[in-house]
């Protein structure tokens, strides 16, 4: 696998050098940044010399009340190939949906083992998402209060196939790529080709905004 650039951002230094120290032991992260303000850090990817890592490792609550979730939205506007993954002492259900609306596609708290934050870096890398165990279960919930049912006027008005339609409800579940493509007997690969055009085809850019699009639909 192609080593990844990976940036911390934390007003917290130690705890930053800490987890800088315990990525470095993993082949595919021998490249990690810190920066201690995630507005400043987005300000600083406008300089030509700034490179621009792959996975943003961002803390909510910074200098400023929500300042990581303000950077993520401005990462997403500027630099939407940069995958940001929230890093927060707490599961706090308003600022979990605030920060996938932002555009993150990870959530992790701040109390996981080095190998699951590993993990996530990699999994969203690929164009997955992971979140820690309790904020999967509230992102579950959120998402299936209204489950997704068929509606023939969707492939109509979006022109969404029945296998497309089908890989999106799996993602509104909370299923990884991964797990998508083991449950309908497809690659890994495929299923990236089918998000890929359910975006193009809803206009979007992310699955929650995806998600969100057909919610609204129905």
């Amino acid at each position: 696998m192609t080593p990844l650039h990976i940036a911390i951002v934390d007003d917290n230094p130690a705890l930053a050098h800490a987890l800088r120290q315990e990525l470095l032991a993993f082949p595919e992260l021998q490249e990690i940044t810190i920066a201690d303000s995630g507005l400043d850090f987005v300000k600083s990817l406008a300089s030509p010399k700034q490179k621009i890592p792959d996975v943003v490792i961002m803390d909510i609550s910074m200098r400023l009340p929500d300042e990581g979730i303000q950077a993520a939205r401005m990462l997403h506007d500027n630099h939407p190939e940069i995958k940001v993954v929230m890093f927060t002492v707490a599961e706090d259900d308003s600022r979990v949906f605030d920060a996938f609306k932002a555009g993150a596609v990870g959530y992790l708290v701040k109390n996981e083992k080095p190998s699951f934050i590993y993990k996530t870096i990699i999994d969203v890398a690929a164009g997955g998402a992971l979140m820690s165990p309790g904020i999967a279960l509230k992102a579950i919930r959120f998402f299936t209060a209204e489950p997704i049912q068929k509606n023939k006027n969707l492939p109509n008005n979006y022109h969404l196939s029945e296998r497309e339609l089908e890989v999106l409800r799996l993602v509104a579940k909370g299923n990884t790529y991964l797990m998508i493509a083991e449950q309908l007997f497809i690659s890994l690969e495929t299923v990236k080709k089918h998000l890929s055009n359910i975006f193009k085809k809803l206009h979007v850019k992310n699955k929650i905004e995806a998600i969100n699009k057909i919610k609204e639909a129905l």
